[in-house]
């Protein structure tokens, strides 16, 4: 199964996140308004209500700053080494946060589109040579407030986070500083691997394909309607369905806790 977007922009959806529907079954039952968080190249998050949405860059910023600089010999800031050296450069993160993205009202989405290096060298332009330390410290707190601002918005009491900026000990503690009182924990303490989240997810998402039933929830994507996504490419033998009993899912039920029916 792949090609998961198409049909859910065919239905005036943004495509993504599509890992939202996920986040809501995994997390149901835990008191309060948890968020799933991912901290990926984007980051993206998903309250109870259904409301989801990216939030800005997660590490696509981070990474850029990296690959620029060419400090550390790897494509990343490993465990946040270089940031943990920098201090926050207080005239380019205003810049930064001045990106129009951040103000907009959900459902939304975005990418490496916006968020590259070449959106980096101009928030740098004319502030002259900044050390590196300091351009992936001040990245690592436009993560972290903008997450925070987000969760903010949807009411988190709670943030279980995933993906690879989990691993970054300095955009940890600076998303638990902007969240005092809210506590922030990997998923890995609820027993999913942050590192495979999303795998999870996308396997969930090829289930419900296969069987007919619908991957989205129209509050996190803008959609008119629920839709089964994605095509389904079978094997050299053959696509093989489980055969129809007592047990199959009929339908998925996706209920608005508001009241908007499901």
């Amino acid at each position: 199964v792949a090609d998961f977007r198409p049909l859910d922009i065919a239905a005036g959806g943004q495509g993504a996140p599509l890992v939202s529907l996920f986040d809501r079954l995994w997390l149901r039952g835990r008191p309060g308004t948890p968020v799933a968080l991912n901290l990926g190249g984007i980051a993206n998050l998903t309250a109870p209500d259904g409301t989801a949405f990216d939030t800005g860059p997660g590490c696509a910023l981070l990474d850029a700053a990296v690959r620029e600089s060419g400090c550390g010999g790897l494509p990343y800031d490993a465990e946040g080494a270089l940031a943990a050296r920098g201090t926050i450069d207080p005239r380019l993160l205003r810049r930064l946060l001045a990106e129009p993205y951040y103000a907009l009202p959900p459902p939304k989405t975005t990418g490496k589109e916006l968020f590259h290096a070449g959106h980096l060298r101009r928030a740098l332009s004319g502030l002259g040579t900044l050390p590196a330390e300091d351009v992936l410290a001040t990245l690592a707190r436009l993560t972290a407030e903008t997450v925070a601002d987000a969760v903010r918005r949807v009411g988190g009491t709670e943030v279980i986070a995933s993906g690879g900026g989990t691993r970054n000990p300095v955009l940890m503690r600076m998303l638990r500083e902007r969240l005092a009182g809210v506590p922030v924990r990997p998923s890995d303490a609820l027993g999913l691997p942050s590192a495979a989240k999303e795998a999870y997810a996308f396997a969930v998402l090829g289930f419900l394909t296969v069987h007919g039933l619908p991957g989205t929830v129209p509050a996190s994507t803008g959609a008119r309607h629920p839709s089964v996504l994605g095509s389904v490419t079978p094997g050299r033998k053959g696509l093989r369905l489980p055969p129809a009993g007592p047990s199959a899912p009929e339908r998925l039920e996706v209920r608005d806790p508001r009241g908007g029916g499901t």
